[in-house]
């Protein structure tokens, strides 16, 4: 398990799935899990909740290193888009996108600043 440091806090980041000590409610699908289920952190800013395993917390990025796409196993290069996660693993754009709205999705502040753009560039294009 990986302990990473704060200011004001430690968080505690399992490298597999594990099994639930309590029951709780999936911060993804919203549903409820029980004690024994096995179950996945789930980052929000700086606290640590939990998600079922088969509900995805995918973080759309550049990957870093090659590898094969869960869905259409397509090889993915380095340098490419895409979406990760943890425990998960990688898919590419089109196969990543066909698993919404079941999945929470992670951007940076770039990519969230350039959907604003252009959301507003449409927007102003069509008259609305």
């Amino acid at each position: 398990m990986l302990k990473t440091f704060a200011k004001s806090y430690q968080r505690l980041v399992p490298d597999s799935p594990i099994y639930s000590k309590y029951d709780g409610t999936c911060k993804v699908c919203g549903k409820d899990y029980y004690k024994g289920e096995l179950i996945s952190p789930f980052f929000d800013h700086n606290y640590n909740f939990w998600r079922h395993t088969a509900c995805y917390q995918l973080f759309f990025l550049t990957l870093q290193y090659g590898s094969d796409c869960n869905g259409c196993k397509e090889e993915l290069g380095p340098k490419t888009y895409g979406y990760w996660s943890k425990h998960n693993g990688i898919w590419c754009s089109p196969c990543g996108e066909k698993l919404f709205p079941n999945v929470s999705v992670a951007y940076s502040q770039f990519q969230k600043h350039n959907n604003f753009i252009r959301r507003n560039r449409k927007g102003r294009r069509y008259g609305k």
